[in-house]
């Protein structure tokens, strides 16, 4: 198992919910007729050969503080809530503690501290945990990442990454693992408790599934449904269980399920086409597929996983040509021009200048400038700077990020 180290970095923003790209709705008249009411998908009798109820379901303490936890947290002292933030992030610096990325690790609270590693669904529930001991205003938030929708292989997933977001005085803090290029620009909402509480269970449920787990991947995607019954992304999931257990009809349905809520899920839309072609109902996954690729293609997201993953096969010209149509659709987005820079620089093109250029002109965080400016300096370019700042587009960040490193 792959573990990596990582550190947390604490952003000052004044404003969420910023769109990465204009998403249109999807037209969803042709989805098959529902055969399965949500209550018999949600009983789960085909799979376990009896109706799940309240008691069958798990139920984890996500949030529970421990004796260690409250030990340490009696160190942390403060006026303000920002002062309490402030020093719980010293202290557990002081304590040498670190977090290891572990993508498998959704951890509750406890044993996040008790292992030092976890994802960043069980992270965030560890900060949450320990911050509001300090009764500091902590939440949730959910990060859309827009390009890794489209491009898993066989199965289609979406990547959900969660942060927290701590409301001190007049300031929003983000603090997130900084193993994702976190950046405001990205779409994003806060949870509920509920709601976050569903995605840790879902995890833990897609984890049950790919050991071909069924019932209990089952039992943890219910229990996830129980908590947010209206989230299609939980919907999609029940019909990636029912798939993986041969019930095509139910996953179908499920999938109809999660359309029906949010007909934008292409993630659903996608799931859908391919079990309809597997029931060999072809003509309807004609259609399905055919929307989704008119979707796909306004959507600049898409042409920048084409151009990644062009570029990652050496295909540069390709790559140039990708990128270029992912800008035509976006131009405010620093990766595009960076990774435009790449392959022009790859191909002889000397428009590599302009686009690097412009890469170090759109990004806003010192991470997204060091991280260009390594990579330049590897190509030995050295003298590109951004251009003036006058009408330049930024994302609402009001202060640098600073850094945890233990």
């Amino acid at each position: 198992m792959k573990i990596q180290f990582i550190r947390i970095i604490i952003l000052l923003i004044m404003m969420l919910g910023l769109a990465a790209c204009a998403v249109q709705p999807l037209i969803t008249d042709s989805l098959p007729p529902q055969n399965f009411t949500k209550e018999n998908l949600l009983s789960g009798a085909v799979l376990l050969g009896h109706p799940v109820s309240d008691t069958d379901l798990p139920d984890i303490d996500i949030l529970a503080v421990n004796d260690e936890m409250r030990l340490l947290l009696g160190s942390v002292d403060g006026v303000t809530d920002s002062d309490r933030l402030n020093t719980l992030v010293g202290s557990l610096q002081g304590n040498n503690f670190s977090i290891y990325y572990d993508a498998d690790a959704t951890l509750e609270a406890s044993k996040v501290f008790e292992e030092q590693r976890g994802n960043c669904m069980a992270f965030s529930a560890f900060m949450v945990a320990m911050a509001r001991e300090l009764d500091i205003d902590i939440k949730f938030n959910e990060v859309f990442i827009p390009e890794t929708r489209y491009f898993e292989g066989q199965h289609t997933f979406v990547y959900q990454h969660i942060n927290v977001i701590a409301d001190v005085g007049n300031e929003h803090r983000v603090l997130d693992f900084n193993f994702v290029d976190y950046t405001p620009a990205y779409r994003q909402k806060t949870l509920g408790d509920d709601e976050a509480f569903a995605r840790f269970y879902s995890n833990l449920a897609m984890d049950f599934l790919s050991k071909r787990d069924i019932n209990r991947a089952f039992l943890y995607l219910r229990k996830a449904l129980s908590l947010s019954p209206d989230a299609s992304d939980l919907w999609n999931n029940l019909g990636a269980i029912y798939r993986s257990a041969g019930y095509s009809d139910q996953a179908v349905d499920a999938y109809g399920v999660s359309l029906g809520l949010d007909n934008t899920n292409l993630i659903a839309l996608s799931n859908l086409e391919r079990a309809l072609r597997n029931r060999s109902d072809f003509d309807l996954a004609n259609i399905l597929s055919e929307r989704l690729q008119g979707y796909r293609e306004q959507n600049p997201y898409y042409w920048y996983g084409m151009a990644l993953a062009a570029y990652k096969q050496e295909h540069f010209e390709l790559a140039l040509k990708r990128a270029k149509d992912a800008i035509s659709l976006e131009r405010a987005d620093h990766r595009f021009h960076f990774l435009l820079g790449m392959a022009r620089f790859k191909v002889g093109d000397g428009g590599y200048r302009k686009s690097f250029r412009q890469a170090l002109t759109l990004s806003v965080t010192d991470g997204d400038q060091a991280r260009y400016r390594k990579k330049l300096d590897t190509l030995g370019i050295r003298d590109i700077k951004p251009v003036s700042s006058i009408g330049r587009v930024r994302h609402p960040e009001t202060t640098r990020p600073w850094w945890w490193n233990p």
